[in-house]
C-alpha cells in the first residue's frame, strides 16, 4: 500500500477566530457503506468508501468548532494497513505542527488496527499540538451511525488546548484514551474500546472535555528519528512475528520461521519474535526450546502476557501488538 494524499477545506463564513484542525482520512468502517437492503443494520458493508469530506459533512456543527483542512491520505479497510502508513501520517502531522497554527490533528481510521497506528504515532511524534485518532463501529450509512459523533468529538478534543502535550489520543464513544493504553476489546459493540485497569484519560460530552488522570512517566516521540531514517515508500522494515504459547505449543512454527529465514525463503529475514505467554509471561517448555534456538541464531525474543499489557521495563503498558509496533520502528532502516 502506497499512501496517497488529496486535500480540501471547510471554512464557514465568520470562522476566522476558530482554531484550525487538520483532518486526515484513511478509510475504515467510519467511511464504510452498506448495501441498500442492509443500510439500517450496517451488515455486509464495505469499509473505506466515503471521503473525509463526506465524513465531516455528516458531523453536524463541526464547522462551529474549528476551521478544517481535509486531506485524504488513503481509503482502506484498516485490516489491510501497512506500516508505511504510520510514517506518512507522522510526516503530515509534523508538517502541520511546523505551521504553528492553533489547533491539532484528527485521523479517521478503521477500528481493527487503530491501536497499532495510534501507538506508532505516539512513538514517532514528540509533544506538541494534539493528535487525535477516531473510528466507528457502524458504517456511515447505518441507522444511528456512531462515526459522525466520534468525529465531532475528536475535532473538539484536537481544538482544545487542554489536550496539548498528552501524546496521541484516541476518542470514541465519549471517552478519551491514551494511545499506549487503548485496545479494541469487542468486535461488534459500539463501545468497543477500553484502556484496561488504568481507564480512559478523560471524557467528552455536552459539558466539554474533562481529563481525569495523567499518564505517569509517559514520553511521547521516543522514536521520532525513525521518521527521518526512512522514506515511507521505500523503508526497509524488519520482520517481527507474533507467536503464542498455549497447551501443546511444540515450537514447530518458530523452527519453520527460522528455517525459511536461513535459506532465504523469508524476506526480509526474521528479526524478532513477540511471544504471547501464558500467565505473567510463561512459555510452554517445548516452545521455549525453539525460542532458545532463535536466540542462538541472533533473533530477538520478547515474551509478553497474552491477556494484558506488560508491567515495567521497556514495554511498560504495551500489549503484544504494540510491542511489535515498537520493535518494527526500532529496526526501521
Amino acid at each position: 500500500m502506497q499512501p496517497s494524499s488529496s486535500s480540501a477545506s471547510r471554512e464557514p463564513v465568520g470562522a476566522a477566530d476558530l482554531p484550525e484542525v487538520l483532518v486526515l482520512g484513511t478509510g475504515g468502517t467510519i467511511a464504510g457503506v452498506a448495501p441498500d437492503g442492509q443500510r439500517a443494520t450496517g451488515a455486509g458493508y464495505t469499509a473505506g468508501v466515503l471521503g473525509v469530506d463526506r465524513l465531516t459533512a455528516a458531523a453536524a456543527g463541526v464547522e462551529q468548532v474549528a476551521r478544517l483542512d481535509l486531506r485524504q491520505v488513503c481509503n482502506i479497510d484498516s485490516k489491510d494497513a501497512q506500516p508505511a502508513l504510520w510514517l506518512e501520517l507522522a510526516r503530515q502531522v509534523r508538517a502541520w505542527r511546523a505551521l504553528g497554527l492553533a489547533g491539532g490533528c484528527v485521523i479517521t481510521h478503521g477500528s481493527d488496527t487503530l491501536e497499532e497506528t495510534a501507538c506508532a504515532l505516539d512513538l514517532l511524534l514528540g509533544p506538541g499540538a494534539p493528535v487525535v485518532c477516531t473510528a466507528a463501529m457502524l458504517p456511515a450509512t447505518a441507522l444511528s451511525a456512531d462515526g459522525p459523533r466520534n468525529l465531532f468529538d475528536a475535532v473538539r478534543v484536537a481544538a482544545d488546548p487542554a489536550a496539548r502535550g498528552r501524546g496521541v489520543l484516541c476518542v470514541a464513544h465519549g471517552r478519551v484514551h491514551a494511545a499506549r493504553d487503548v485496545s479494541k476489546l469487542y468486535p461488534a459493540r459500539v463501545d468497543a474500546f477500553a484502556s484496561g485497569e488504568r481507564g480512559p484519560l478523560g471524557f467528552i460530552d455536552s459539558r466539554g472535555l474533562r481529563f481525569t488522570r495523567e499518564q505517569p512517566q509517559h514520553v511521547a516521540g521516543r522514536l521520532a528519528s525513525a521518521c527521518d531514517a526512512a522514506d515511507a515508500a521505500d523503508a526497509a522494515w524488519p520482520r517481527v512475528e507474533l507467536v503464542c504459547s498455549h497447551a501443546g505449543a511444540d515450537g514447530a512454527l518458530v523452527r519453520a520461521l527460522l528455517a525459511a529465514s536461513r535459506c532465504g525463503q523469508l524476506q526480509p529475514a526474521l528479526s524478532a519474535l513477540v511471544v504471547l505467554g501464558t500467565g505473567g509471561g510463561t512459555v510452554h517448555e517445548q516452545l521455549q526450546a525453539a525460542l532458545d534456538e532463535a536466540l542462538a541464531a541472533g533473533v530477538r525474543v520478547e515474551v509478553v502476557p497474552r491477556n494484558g499489557p506488560c508491567e515495567g521495563g521497556e514495554f511498560d503498558g504495551l500489549n503484544a501488538v504494540k510491542v511489535r509496533v515498537q520493535l518494527l520502528l526500532q529496526g526501521l532502516r
